[in-house]
C-alpha cells in the first residue's frame, strides 16, 4: 500500500504561491543547428504537440524552438557544441507569469540565484539553483 508523503493541506499551503504563477515547464534538448527542424518535427509527432515558439538568440549564437503539449513540453536549443555548452547545466526551463513573484518564492525557500533577470529576444530570464542542486531557468514572455 502506498502511503502519502505529507499532509495535503500543508503541502498545498506551502506551494500555493508558486503553482499559480507557473504557466509551463520545459525539459531541455540540445542539438546541432542543422537538427533543429527535424528535432521539432519529432517532438511534435511524439507529443501530438504544437511548435509554439521559435526564435534566434543572436547574443548566444543559438536558435531555439519550443514544442508544447499537455503532457510534456520541450525546449530545443540548437547550435554548435561550444555555443550550447554554457547552457547545458540548466536542466529545466519554467515559464512563469512574472519573474519577480517567482524570485520571491525561490529566495524564501532557500534557492540560490545564479543569474539576475536579463532581457531575451522574447522576454526575460533568470537562473536559480534549487536546494537539491537542480539548476532551473525561469522565463516570462512579453505579450502583445
Amino acid at each position: 500500500m502506498i502511503q502519502p508523503c505529507c499532509d495535503k493541506t500543508s503541502a498545498e499551503a506551502h506551494f500555493s504561491g508558486i503553482s499559480t504563477m507557473i504557466l509551463e515547464t520545459f525539459t531541455r534538448v540540445f542539438v546541432d543547428a542543422d537538427a533543429l527542424d527535424r528535432t521539432a518535427a519529432f517532438y511534435k509527432a511524439l507529443l501530438k504537440g504544437e511548435e509554439t515558439l521559435r526564435f534566434d538568440y543572436p547574443e548566444t549564437g543559438l536558435k531555439l524552438a519550443q514544442v508544447s503539449s499537455p503532457g510534456l513540453s520541450v525546449l530545443i536549443i540548437a547550435g554548435p557544441p561550444e555555443r550550447r555548452k554554457p547552457f547545458e547545466a540548466t536542466r529545466l526551463t519554467i515559464k512563469v507569469s512574472a519573474l519577480e513573484e517567482a524570485m520571491a518564492v525561490l529566495l524564501a525557500q532557500g534557492a540560490e540565484q545564479l543569474e539576475a533577470i536579463q532581457k531575451t529576444p522574447v522576454g526575460r530570464k533568470m537562473r536559480f539553483r534549487h536546494a537539491d542542486g537542480l539548476i532551473v531557468e525561469y522565463v516570462d514572455h512579453e505579450t502583445g
